[in-house]
């Protein structure tokens, strides 16, 4: 009897720990394997072979992300449509772009939202996750302030947009992706209010750099 109340204390302290260490676990690896995507060895060839690959583009069917979820991507890594790279350097968020929005590719990165979107055209759109008081993912989205500098690239050019707007939408109001006649903006969308509804960035273009030639400030934040 002693023998059995003695393991059964053991496990509920492991389960105990676990529970207490869970999310710790979760956000290092997230860190991890995003760092991981975006300085692996990659060329502006593997980038655009990437962006023909299949992807989920059924924003309606992305879940929160789950310690299962992120072990999973981690298994899938080596084969995610890694597109570019996004930097907002006030906020120190520097993400892989992956394309669609696929579990696996949420929960390492930044996914793309339409299927034809292209870097500096029209209103490009990307998706990520957030976690409360973490600096992960799309979470330094809260701290971006208007007009800060928002950077991505896709090493052939960098593109420079200014954020605009900040706001929180319903989470019905996908319009805010559509493209807008004669008009070239970035658009950020992560979860608000415990998923319920949404917090929408715009950032107004700037302009175009080739990466050879881009200013350093530029080149430095990737």
């Amino acid at each position: 009897m002693k023998k059995l109340k003695r393991i059964l204390l053991i496990c509920m302290l492991v389960i105990g720990l676990l529970l207490i260490f869970i999310n710790p676990i979760q956000h290092a690896v997230i860190a991890h394997l995003s760092k991981q995507l975006n300085t692996i060895d990659t060329s502006a060839e593997d980038l655009q072979k990437n962006n023909q690959a299949t992807a989920n583009f059924e924003f309606e069917d992305v879940q929160s992300l789950s310690i299962a979820e992120v072990l999973k991507a981690q298994t899938q890594i080596d084969h995610l449509p890694v597109i570019g790279s996004i930097a907002i350097p006030n906020v120190d968020m520097n993400l892989p772009i992956i394309k669609g929005v696929g579990n696996a590719s949420l929960a390492v990165g930044a996914g793309t939202m339409k299927a034809n979107q292209k870097f500096g055209q029209g209103n490009y759109a990307l998706a990520g996750h957030y976690f409360e008081e973490k600096d992960i993912l799309f979470s330094p989205l809260y701290k971006a302030n208007i007009g800060d500098a928002i950077y991505m690239t896709d090493l052939t050019n960098i593109y420079e947009y200014k954020l605009a707007s900040k706001k929180i939408i319903a989470a019905t109001d996908v319009y805010v992706i559509d493209d807008i006649p004669n008009e070239t903006i970035l658009t950020l969308i992560t979860c608000a209010d415990n998923g319920t509804k949404r917090l929408a960035i715009r950032a107004d273009f700037v302009e175009q750099y080739p990466l050879d030639h881009a200013p350093a400030k530029l080149s430095e934040a990737f």
